[in-house]
């Protein structure tokens, strides 16, 4: 005897995973109104409040990620426009110029964190070469 597709998305012409991020969606929002699991599963087609729970906190966890990289993006981009003005403000070499620079080691500290590019020497993997530039012109030397 032949065996049936029970995905309801089979029967609907819908790949199995098309309405996935759908489910996910409608489930995420029923649990930020106050639904239970078990109601969750049986409103969004979980097979269990456990499928409805993963489901949650899967989308959760992307949308938290997704979040964090827009507000890196966010503060890199106003890093760079802070360091145009301190280093126009450097160029000028007058007395407030060593106050520009103090401010220049903070905005590359915090964009090298940004970034990660001060990774710890233990989480570096084994074998890993550090290159850093450190200003000096190599046709120079």
């Amino acid at each position: 005897m032949a065996r049936r597709n029970q995905n309801k998305n089979y029967d609907q012409g819908l790949q199995p995973d098309q309405s996935a991020d759908s489910r996910a969606e409608q489930a995420l929002k029923l649990r930020r109104i106050g639904y239970d699991y078990d109601s969750i599963a049986k409103q969004c087609g979980y097979s269990n409040r456990g499928a409805a729970f993963n489901a949650v906190k899967s989308l959760r966890k992307k949308l938290m990620k997704d979040d964090a990289l827009a507000i890196a993006q966010i503060q890199s981009e106003q890093i760079d426009a802070a360091l145009v003005i301190v280093n126009k403000r450097i160029a000028k070499d007058d007395e407030y110029s060593l106050y520009a620079i103090d401010r220049l080691v903070s905005l590359h500290k915090r964009q090298a964190e940004l970034l990660g590019l001060d990774a710890k020497a233990d989480t570096l993997p084994a074998g890993a070469t550090i290159v850093r530039e450190v200003g000096a012109d190599l046709g120079q030397l």
